[in-house]
């Protein structure tokens, strides 16, 4: 989660709409009362992967410049201090804080690159084996990360420790050389895919990550690896039905999809949308992220989906994004107010309410879930399951799940941090331990190797089968 506070000044016209009463027609709605400002909830640091490799023992007397060495200096103090005065538990979840200064200070200050400075800075953060405290580069570097990318519309999705193609865009570069669901990834680019997340499981092993969150960071770290450049060649090597090897060679093209607007620091996001009228007269609603584009698609798809006997949300690999949407889009399918849970930070706390809107739809609601379903999806998941409007399908989610800032340093980069907590409705800790499912459902290989998917299928099943026992009743 992201607060977005005093670095977004440009963002408040967003702010004021969004923070209105119940029937304001504005399709962005936040209804949490706390805000004057905006409230942004998101796993950004599983898009960008970084080592946390050690400073050269050489560089106990790095050759950098004064003016270097006073910025890194000014740059370290405002991390430490930062956590120190503004981490919502003043215990630091029993990390001796002063202690870890003792620790990283003197390796910060022998760094000989910035690659080595920001890394100590990192591990120092992930002493405090949570959620949302992170480095990131400059924003520039970010919005041309996610905009001049080369992508070849393959999903990835860690199934029993091995990358399987979860998803293949129709029409893309991928869909056109013959990929298919469910093939096993062996090798990228000649490279077995276990040498391409060899470091970064180095780097999550002294973490300490959740399991969720380590998947997460590997399906990600091998999605970069298979978008490069634009116009380069990806030669992708993986497993049939059969088990059978089989090679693709498969141009990458230009990003050309839709991105979400720049929040101060907080950079444009891919949107990805889907909306649609399953058999048995059954919606389905999937979306990438919680970014203001999103809200009017939402409020769209609910509208024309109000026939329905039940929607399915799927929220698998939704890592989140605009906090305020959570109940925004709940308000859309509640007839009466609700909490979907609440944060507490060192001075007070805030609650996520959700009021009705105008012609909520009042029919069955079943939300998708697995290990890449973090942060405003969590809150989303935890609250309508708390509260009894959704049933929860799928696997359990990321654990990851708490509000923080995004500041700049003066080295340019961007430094995240926690603020508060998250609890839901039922005051229960989300983080580390994620929104456990109603129904458990693995999805499998088989079942995408046969064009399936086994978690959407259950939810489906679900759905006829409460149909059946209403029209026996």
């Amino acid at each position: 989660m992201i607060f977005i506070v005093r670095i977004h000044l440009h963002v408040g016209n967003i702010a004021t709409r969004i923070n209105q009463k119940p029937d304001n027609n504005y399709p962005e709605i936040i209804n949490i009362r706390i805000m004057k400002f905006l409230l942004v909830l998101a796993l950004l640091s599983l898009s960008v992967i970084h080592s946390y490799a050690q400073p050269s023992p050489s560089a106990a007397f790095p050759k950098v410049t004064a003016e270097t060495r006073e910025t890194r200096t000014a740059a370290f103090e405002q991390v430490w201090k930062t956590v120190n005065e503004k981490h919502y538990d003043p215990t630091f979840g029993g990390v001796d804080w002063k202690r870890v200064r003792e620790i990283y200070e003197p390796k910060a200050m022998a760094a000989v690159s910035d690659k080595d400075f920001h890394d100590v800075l990192r591990q120092m953060l992930g002493e405090l084996k949570l959620s949302h405290f992170g480095i990131h580069p400059p924003t520039a570097e970010m919005v041309a990360a996610q905009t001049g990318r080369g992508v070849t519309g393959i999903d990835v999705l860690m199934l029993d420790g091995v990358p399987v193609i979860n998803r293949v865009d129709a029409g893309s570069p991928a869909a056109r050389s013959g990929v298919k669901t469910g093939q096993a990834i062996v090798r990228i680019d000649g490279r077995p895919w276990s040498e391409v997340v060899v470091q970064l499981e180095k780097t999550l092993a002294a973490r300490r990550v959740t399991e969720g969150m380590r998947l997460v960071y590997l399906e990600r770290t091998l999605e970069s690896a298979i978008n490069s450049k634009p116009g380069s060649t990806l030669t992708l090597e993986v497993l049939d039905d059969e088990d059978q090897a089989q090679k693709f060679t498969i141009t990458r093209a230009p990003f050309n999809g839709e991105m979400s607007q720049a929040l101060g620091n907080f950079p444009p996001q891919e949107v990805v949308f889907e909306s649609r009228m399953l058999p048995d007269n059954i919606g389905y609603i999937r979306f990438n992220m919680w970014v203001v584009p999103q809200m009017a698609k939402l409020r769209k798809a609910v509208a024309d989906l109000a026939g329905a006997r039940a929607i399915i949300i799927d929220l698998r690999g939704n890592p989140g994004g605009v906090g305020g949407m959570a109940p925004g889009l709940a308000g859309l399918l509640f007839d009466k107010r609700a909490s979907l849970g609440s944060m507490k930070t060192r001075s007070g706390s805030m609650e996520f309410v959700a009021f009705p809107q105008s012609n909520p739809f009042k029919g069955q609601i079943l939300l998708l879930t697995d290990h890449g379903t973090g942060s405003t999806s969590e809150v989303f998941a935890a609250g309508m399951q708390e509260t009894g409007r959704a049933t929860v399908i799928g696997e359990t989610s990321a654990g990851a799940v708490l509000p923080s800032v995004f500041d700049k340093l003066p080295t340019g980069f961007l430094f995240q941090y926690a603020i508060s907590d998250y609890r839901s409705p039922k005051n229960i800790l989300i983080e580390g331990r994620g929104v456990i499912p109603d129904i458990p459902v693995k999805q499998t290989r088989a079942a995408l190797l046969s064009g399936r998917d086994a978690q959407l299928d259950e939810a489906v099943r679900m759905v006829q089968t409460s149909a059946s026992v209403m029209k026996a009743g």
